[in-house]
């Protein structure tokens, strides 16, 4: 059996205040993470249980994406 390589994944998630309740962003801006998965599933799973929230999108970062510079 092969083994999918990870990739990088970026992860849009419903905040949540201090009681675990879902909160609306008052920007309309969701927050995100990153996250190396070998599919985007596995991102969404491993994102959900890291914020212990509802993961709103998963969309996959190119390896030259990943990595910023700041000059």
């Amino acid at each position: 059996m092969h083994s999918l390589p990870s990739r990088s994944y970026r992860c849009h998630y419903h905040p949540k205040d201090n009681q675990g309740v879902p909160q609306p962003c008052e920007s309309g801006a969701l927050p995100s993470i990153r996250v190396k998965a070998r599919s985007a599933n596995e991102a969404e799973l491993t994102a959900a249980a890291t914020v212990h929230g509802v993961v709103a999108s998963v969309e996959r970062i190119e390896d030259d994406e990943a990595v910023e510079v700041f000059a």
